[in-house]
């Protein structure tokens, strides 16, 4: 019975409590209502969103639609009247905390969620690079500033909540009080728009503003009053307590890019922003895992995050939250503030670890800056994680960076990329015992010949890897950067290699001086991993040779090269790639299969595709193929040309038409030897072309991979003709359109 009655007595409280909700909440009348259901800027009027794209980006919202800001060019204005009391509320899902200037804590330029703001005056709703939150508010005996005790969330759809009357300021957080004070003076109101994530205090790197905000809003509301905490409880009750989707909100929709022919299409890459190289390939299951350096908030290079993306087919890429990103242990402190730098990732024991660089504003040796710190993560799907903090200091080399991990046996080795005293280099490390943070042994050497034997006179070297290539040997690779290599000069900045064995502990490369990766610059950086049946499969970075005002304007920069498969060629010395067989999956009906063509002085337009393509041509007869063959050509005078002459073993990238913007950079011809001793006769040559990437593989053995511009979007044409006037031959031409084949699981392109 008295159960019963404690019962009945809990339902009255609650339905009352419901009911008075539902009351007040029928007496909160906005003064001010924006839900984002049209974007145009008829029906946004009064309210104005700024951005550099043809039209603001809609996503799913928590009621129908909201708006989705770039991180870099978008924010919102709207012209309001306010006086010393004004409430807000209004629905946030942070894809990122804003980006920085790469500064200590007291440098920091915050961005912010929502302020009405100008000197001396008015509130902003702040938020750092680190997540730390809070208000501060301009009152008519001076500003003062509230912080929220824990970072803001990520990836959530949160509801915002701002109250300020004449004697008290509050900020709310899902209908509760977060942090509160009494005011001494009321507010002294801003004769300034109301805006939405823009800060008042906008930082610029080269030609970016760098501390504007990327995410989803929703339902804001605007009130000329402040409301108590109970009114603020109502109106978040007005929306039901379920779980919002906000992967799907922080999705960047197709219409960004819709209309960029230069994008690609197929190539594995962040949904927009900024990428470097991918590192810590890795295959757990069924799935390949890959990580990259990432700015999440726009087109530029600062503060790195690790990205993340999945895929069962090495073809269709989900792209997965951030992995990591700059954190503080202390007020003033994170051992990875500035940065998370490459690394690598292992899966040992149900457990992935991921080793990369750490980066901070401190002490090169106390404080491990640069560091090798470790993160692990138990989930299934290598989404969250969990970092142990910084495991090895640069205490034996001038500088350090980007470890890679191999096994030899029941021991782990970890090669870094490192500045020594006479050049680039590797740091050597053993781990003792079966704990990923160590103890790791240091070892004096890792190759049985000085380092400076091998160097081409870089500073440092960059992303190593070491793998076993063939039953008895190894390849080492490495990306030396600095001192006389440059990106557009010569030495120019490159992935190179030697083959050699593994006895001993120690490498024994088969010759000093390097092999280069590609025939020709432009992809660089490969990560690796073994595919199901052993073999490697490697994926790079082709970087952009444009400018960083083009890299603005299109709102991405950098892509990944096509998978390849590596495998040692019949001298023993050289490295072998090819497409990844599973390229194959992309072709669609054959435009033609194995055509007769005769290659003559006069230009053949061989093919007009509307989209990625494939093209195989192989010498027919004798001789090795002869031709210039025109890439993303036009009736308007662009076209890229490749000149292949495997008669004098000389290839040639002649980019000098390619666009008629005047945005590109780096040298527009490149020439080099064609070594048929190591790749056999010049036989077969085949060509994927996807937006802006070239990716080139001779006979299966030797790749380069590149970037071209047209300014033209209709720049598609196929041109092929001989090398001279006098010469003539014929080939075998086939040719594909490429498409992502249907798959029954839905790729997300968040």
């Amino acid at each position: 019975m008295e159960m019963s009655v404690r019962k009945s007595f809990v339902t009255f409280v609650v339905c009352l409590w419901a009911c008075y909700c539902v009351s007040t909440s029928a007496q909160l009348q906005a003064d001010y209502t924006q839900d984002f259901e049209r974007l145009e800027a008829g029906a946004l009027a009064p309210a104005k969103i700024h951005t550099q794209f043809s039209a603001p980006d809609a996503v799913i919202g928590v009621s129908g639609q909201a708006w989705r800001s770039d991180g870099f060019s978008s924010w919102l204005e709207i012209p309001w009247q306010s006086g010393p009391e004004l409430s807000a509320t209004l629905w946030v899902a942070l894809e990122s905390y804003p980006s920085d200037r790469e500064v200590p804590v007291n440098n920091l330029s915050p961005s912010s969620i929502l302020n009405q703001w100008e000197e001396g005056a008015g509130f902003d709703v702040f938020i750092d690079t680190y997540g730390r939150w809070g208000i501060r508010v301009h009152t008519e005996e001076g500003e003062i500033t509230l912080t929220a005790p824990e970072r803001f969330p990520l990836y959530r759809w949160v509801q915002l909540g701002v109250s300020i009357d004449r004697h008290r300021v509050a900020l709310y957080l899902e209908g509760e009080v977060v942090v509160e004070a009494e005011l001494a003076a009321p507010l002294r109101p801003a004769d300034a728009p109301l805006q939405i994530a823009r800060s008042p205090r906008e930082v610029d790197m080269l030609n970016f503003t760098v501390n504007r905000l990327n995410g989803a809003f929703d339902s804001l509301r605007l009130y000329q009053r402040g409301l108590s905490s109970r009114e603020m409880t109502a109106v978040r009750a007005q929306v039901a307590r379920e779980k919002f989707d906000a992967q799907a909100s922080l999705v960047v929709p197709a219409s960004r890019f819709a209309d960029d022919h230069l994008r690609p299409r197929l190539h594995a890459m962040p949904p927009a922003n900024w990428t470097n190289e991918p590192h810590g390939f890795v295959r757990v299951g069924e799935m390949w895992h890959l990580f990259y350096q990432r700015t999440p908030n726009g087109p530029y290079k600062t503060q790195m995050h690790w990205g993340h993306m999945a895929s069962r087919d090495l073809l269709h890429w989900r792209n997965l939250e951030d992995a990591l990103w700059p954190e503080l242990q202390a007020d003033d402190f994170g051992f990875d503030m500035k940065g998370i730098w490459s690394g690598d990732v292992i899966y040992d024991g149900g457990k992935a670890f991921a080793f990369y660089t750490s980066v901070n504003h401190f002490d090169r040796l106390k404080h491990s800056n640069p560091g090798i710190s470790v993160a692990v993560s138990e989930d299934p799907e290598l989404r969250y994680w969990r970092k142990l903090g910084p495991i090895i200091n640069s205490k034996y080399v001038r500088d350090f960076r980007d470890p890679y991990l191999f096994r030899d046996g029941d021991s782990l080795h970890m090669l870094i990329g490192a500045a020594l005293e006479d050049g680039g280099g590797l740091d050597h490390y053993v781990l003792e015992g079966e704990e990923k943070i160590g103890p790791w042994r240091h070892l004096q050497k890792f190759v049985s010949v000085p380092y400076h034997e091998m160097d081409i006179g870089s500073l440092i070297w960059e992303m190593p890897v070491f793998e076993r290539i063939s039953d008895d040997a190894y390849i080492l690779l490495a990306n030396p950067i600095g001192g006389e290599v440059t990106k557009y000069g010569e030495p120019a900045t490159r992935a190179v290699y030697w083959i050699g064995q593994w006895r001993d502990g120690l490498f024994h490369p088969l010759y000093t001086e390097p092999k280069h990766l590609d025939l020709l610059p432009g992809h660089l950086a490969p990560t690796v991993a073994r595919a199901p049946d052993g073999s490697l499969r490697a994926i790079g970075i082709i970087d952009e040779r444009r400018s960083p005002q083009a890299q603005e304007n299109a709102g991405w920069a950098h892509t990944f090269s096509f998978p390849r498969r590596w495998r040692l060629l019949g001298d023993g010395r050289t490295l072998g790639q090819s497409p990844a067989p599973e390229l194959t999956a992309l072709r669609g009906e054959a435009l033609f299969t194995s055509k007769t063509l005769s290659i003559t002085p006069q230009a053949h337009k061989l093919l007009h595709p509307q989209g990625a393509y494939e093209l195989l041509i192989e010498a027919q007869g004798a001789p090795p193929l002869a031709l210039k063959l025109d890439l993303l050509a036009s009736d308007a005078g662009e076209y890229t040309r490749l000149e292949i002459d495997g008669v004098e073993g000389r290839l040639v990238l002649d980019k000098t038409h390619a666009s008629l913007s005047g945005e590109d950079e780096g040298p527009l011809r490149l020439e080099t030897a064609y070594d048929s001793s190591a790749f056999g006769p010049l036989r077969r040559l085949r060509v994927f072309v996807d937006g802006s990437v070239i990716e080139v593989f001779i006979n299966d053995a030797a790749a380069f991979s590149f970037r071209s511009y047209p300014k033209d979007p209709m720049a598609r044409q196929v041109r092929v003709q001989s090398l001279g006037r006098d010469q003539s031959g014929q080939v075998r031409v086939s040719a594909w359109p490429l498409f992502l084949p249907s798959v029954m699981e839905v790729v997300g392109t968040h």
